[in-house]
């Protein structure tokens, strides 16, 4: 998300809640479960 906004920073509040939706909704399942199955190599490197 932060690299997506650095990219496009939103000049307003309501700019920035769209481009959010836009990111958010981007996040496909099959995402969300890669990132839960690499939590434990994450939490282990800290």
């Amino acid at each position: 998300m932060k690299k997506v906004l650095r990219q496009h920073p939103a000049r307003t509040v309501t700019e920035l809640r769209q481009k959010l939706q836009e990111i958010w909704d981007c996040f496909t399942p099959n995402f969300c479960q890669n990132f839960f199955n690499t939590m434990p190599q994450r939490i282990s490197a800290v």
